[in-house]
C-alpha cells in the first residue's frame, strides 16, 4: 500500500467538543536528565509539549524524535552538543505526527532518519498534518517556518538493533496504540524506553487510531518483551513500568465496558453515559486535566464501540 492510500487523522475525526491537543512549543526550554550511562532524556518544561533524548556511543549518537519545528529541532541539538561533539547519526521518529518529525528536516543530511513502515507512509501526508496539528498551536502557521517534508532513509518492520559503538539501541514495534506505527526505542543496558504517546505518566492515555482491545494487547507485549526500569513518554513526566499496567488495566477496564454495552443492545450514546472514567485513572492536581482525561475516557469508549461494531 502506499502512502497515497494511507489516512491519518483529522479533526473531523473527533467530536466537535473534544478539546485541542497543547503542543505549542512557545517558551519551551528542554532539560538534559541522565538517565544511564551514555543514555539522556530530554525533558520539556511545559506539560504536554514533547520530550525527547539521545543515547551516546563510541560511533556517534541516535536521537530520539526531532520535536515540532526548525528552532525546537536546533534546541534538540544544543543540548546534545552540551554533552557530546559526536556525529548525529541516527534519528528515530516514534511516530508520524508533527510534534515528533516536523524537526527532521533541520538535522544534517548525513544523519539517518529511521521510521517504522506505518510511520513512513504517513509522515509523507506532509499538508494533512500540517492541517491536523494547527489548532493545537493557537492556529499560528509562523511556528512552521522553514519545516519541510524530510522523509524516513532507513524503515524497519517490527525489530531493528543500531549499534553506536559499545552502545546498542532496540526499536520496537509491538503493534498499534495511539498510531499505527507506534515505535518504542529502548536502551538494554539503561533499561530505559521512550513511548511517545503510547504511555501518558500513569494516566489514561488515548487510542487515537485503535481501539482499546488494540491498545490493551500492545502494551502486554511491550511488557512482556523488555525489561524496564525508566520510561520517557512524549508527552509526559518520566515515569516507570508501572505505567505499563496501569494502562493495560484501563484499557481492560474500557475493553469490557464496551462489551457490555454491545451485548445488552445499548446505543453509542448509551454506553457513553454509562461508561465512566473509573476513579483511579482520574487523578489529576487540577480541574482542568480531570476533565481533560475525561474527555479523552469518553474518545477511547466511542472509537472502541464504532470499532468493534465495524464503523470505524
Amino acid at each position: 500500500m502506499t502512502a497515497a492510500k494511507k489516512k491519518i487523522l483529522s479533526w473531523a475525526d473527533f467530536p466537535p467538543d473534544f478539546p485541542k491537543f497543547f503542543l505549542d512549543p512557545t517558551g519551551c526550554q528542554l532539560s538534559v536528565k541522565e538517565i544511564g550511562r551514555n543514555t539522556y532524556a530530554l525533558v520539556s518544561n511545559i506539560l504536554n509539549v514533547d520530550n525527547a533524548g539521545f543515547v551516546v556511543g563510541e560511533k556517534g549518537v541516535l536521537v530520539i524524535d526531532s520535536h515540532i519545528s526548525v528552532p525546537m529541532a536546533r534546541q534538540i541539538q544544543q543540548r546534545i552538543r552540551e554533552v557530546t561533539d559526536k556525529p548525529l547519526l541516527y534519528l528515530a521518529n516514534s511516530n508520524y505526527h508533527a510534534d515528533h518529525t516536523f524537526g527532521n528536516c533541520a538535522f544534517p543530511e548525513e544523519t539517518l532518519v529511521v521510521q517504522h513502515r506505518e510511520t513512513a507512509d504517513r509522515v509523507p501526508l506532509f499538508q494533512e498534518e500540517w492541517d491536523f496539528i494547527l489548532p493545537c498551536t493557537g492556529g499560528d502557521p509562523k511556528i512552521w517556518a522553514d519545516v519541510t517534508l524530510r522523509p524516513a532513509d532507513i524503515v524497519f518492520e517490527d525489530h531493528l538493533v543500531i549499534d553506536l559503538g559499545g552502545t546498542a539501541v532496540e526499536l520496537h514495534f509491538f503493534g498499534a496504540a495511539n498510531t499505527p506505527g507506534d515505535t518504542i526505542t529502548y536502551v538494554p543496558h539503561a533499561k530505559a524506553a521512550w513511548t511517545g504517546n503510547m504511555t501518558g505518566g500513569g494516566t489514561c492515555g488515548i487510542a487515537l487510531e485503535s481501539d482499546a482491545p488494540t491498545f490493551m494487547e500492545t502494551l502486554a507485549r511491550f511488557v512482556h518483551a523488555l525489561d524496564i526500569e525508566t520510561l520517557v513518554p512524549a508527552h509526559s513526566p518520566l515515569s516507570g513500568p508501572e505505567t505499563l499496567w496501569s494502562g493495560i488495566n484501563y484499557y481492560a477496564q474500557v475493553t469490557g465496558a464496551v462489551n457490555k454495552a454491545l451485548g445488552a443492545g445499548w446505543s453509542l450514546e448509551e454506553t457513553l453515559e454509562r461508561s465512566p472514567l473509573g476513579k483511579e485513572f482520574a487523578f489529576s492536581p487540577t480541574d482542568d486535566r480531570v476533565k481533560l482525561h475525561q474527555a479523552r475516557h469518553r474518545y477511547n469508549v466511542r472509537r472502541t464501540y464504532l470499532s468493534l461494531t465495524g464503523k470505524v
